[in-house]
C-alpha cells in the first residue's frame, strides 16, 4: 500500500478537479476536504471518492462550474441552492449562514437543495463549534440501507454529526457517524483492499447475511446500526432531508452520491454565559477521560481524539492509500492529461 504525502494528494485532487472544469477555488475546497478525511483516518470519504466524482461529471450528475447561491432567509432559517454542483462549497455556505443566524437569534438552521455529496460531515459542525456555538448536522442520501426488519434498499447511510466548543486551545468535541452500521465508503475501501467486512453490516440481494463487500454493489443493502435505534435516527434524517432539502430518494436509485443536508447552530450564551458552558463541557470531558478503562482498552477516549492523533501522524508520515485506489487515481491523471 503506497504512502503519499498529504500535500501531494491535495495537489493531485485539485488538479484532477480543475481538469474537468472546476474553478480553482472550488477545486481547493473539494480536494482538500477529501484529503482532510484521509488524514483523520476516514478513508471512506477521502480520495477514494475522486474517481466517482469525475464519473459524476462525465454523466452530467454534477456540473463542476456551478457556484452555490443563497435562496434567502426566513426568520432564523436559510436555504442554499447547490445547483447540482459540488456539495462541499454549498454546505460551507449553509454552515456559514446557520452560524450567522445563531449569532443573531440564538438559533440558526440552513438546508441545501439540489446538493451533491457533501463529504464527511464533522468539519462543518466543527467549524460552528470553533465559532463558540453548538453545531448539529444531518443528511439523507440515495438508497443504500434497509429499514429495520427489511431487506430492500430504502434509506441512505444518512450521517448525523455534532460538535461543541471546548476551552481555548482545544479542538471541538465532535462526533460524526453514519446511521447505517457502516458508511458505504468503508465498504468501498474494503472492496478496494480485497477484504471482507464484519458480520451484521450487510445483506445480499436476497436478504442473506453477507461479509462480501461485492454483494452490496450487486444490489444488496446495508443495515442500520443498533437495529431499531439506528433506524430511528436514520428515519429522522430521511424525512428532514426529503421534506426540507427536497431530496426524494425515490428518484435517486442510480444517483447515491447526493445529499439532502440540514445544519443547525445554537448559541449557548442564549442560556448561560460562555464561560459557564465551556466549564461544564470541560468538566464532563475530564470525568470521562479520567474514568477507568475496561478490559482490553488502554484509556477512555473522547469522540474525535483518535482522529486528532491520527491527523498528526499522517501529516508527518504520509497518507496510506489502497493500491487499487492509487492506481485508479494515476490512471485518471493520465486520462485527463494532468501531472501525477
Amino acid at each position: 500500500m503506497p504512502t503519499i504525502p498529504a500535500d501531494d494528494l491535495r495537489r493531485v485532487a485539485r488538479t484532477m478537479l480543475e481538469a474537468v472544469g472546476t474553478p480553482a477555488a472550488a477545486a481547493v475546497v473539494v480536494g482538500d476536504a477529501l484529503v482532510a478525511a484521509n488524514l483523520v483516518g476516514h478513508d471512506s470519504h477521502g480520495v477514494i471518492r475522486l474517481s466517482g466524482y469525475l464519473d459524476a461529471v462525465g454523466t452530467g450528475q454534477v456540473d463542476p462550474t456551478v457556484v452555490p447561491i443563497p435562496l434567502g432567509r426566513d426568520r432564523a432559517t436559510a436555504r442554499v441552492d447547490g445547483g447540482w454542483g459540488w456539495g462541499q462549497p454549498a454546505m460551507l455556505m449553509a454552515t456559514a449562514a446557520a452560524t450567522e443566524l445563531a449569532t443573531e437569534f440564538g438559533l440558526g438552521a440552513a438546508v441545501v437543495q439540489r446538493c451533491y455529496h457533501i463529504g464527511r460531515v464533522a468539519p462543518y459542525v466543527e467549524q460552528i463549534a470553533r465559532a463558540g456555538l453548538v453545531g448539529i448536522a444531518l443528511a439523507n442520501a440515495g438508497p443504500a440501507v434497509a429499514p429495520y426488519g427489511g431487506r430492500q434498499r430504502l434509506m441512505g447511510t444518512n450521517p448525523i454529526a455534532w460538535a461543541v466548543p471546548r476551552a481555548e486551545g482545544r479542538e471541538p468535541l465532535s462526533f460524526d457517524i453514519a446511521t447505517a452500521a457502516v458508511a458505504e465508503g468503508k465498504v468501498r475501501v474494503a472492496r478496494a483492499k480485497g477484504e471482507t467486512i464484519r458480520p451484521g453490516i450487510l445483506v445480499d440481494v436476497d436478504g442473506n447475511p453477507s461479509e462480501d463487500p461485492n454483494d452490496f454493489y450487486s444490489g444488496g443493502a446495508l443495515l442500520p446500526f443498533g437495529g431499531h435505534k439506528g433506524y430511528g435516527f436514520s428515519l429522522l434524517a430521511q424525512v428532514l432531508g426529503r421534506g426540507l432539502a427536497g431530496l426524494d430518494p425515490a428518484h435517486l436509485i442510480s444517483q447515491r452520491g447526493i445529499n439532502g443536508p440540514l445544519v443547525l447552530a445554537l448559541d449557548p450564551t442564549a442560556f448561560v454565559p460562555h464561560a459557564v458552558f465551556v466549564a461544564a463541557v470541560e468538566g464532563q470531558c475530564a470525568e470521562v477521560s479520567a474514568s477507568p478503562p475496561a478490559a482490553g482498552f488502554d484509556a477512555v477516549l473522547l469522540p474525535g481524539e483518535p482522529e486528532i492523533a491520527l491527523r498528526e501522524q499522517r501529516l508527518a508520515d504520509g497518507v496510506p492509500v489502497a493500491e487499487q485506489t492509487w492506481q485508479e487515481i494515476l490512471a485518471r491523471c493520465d486520462e485527463l492529461g494532468v501531472p501525477r
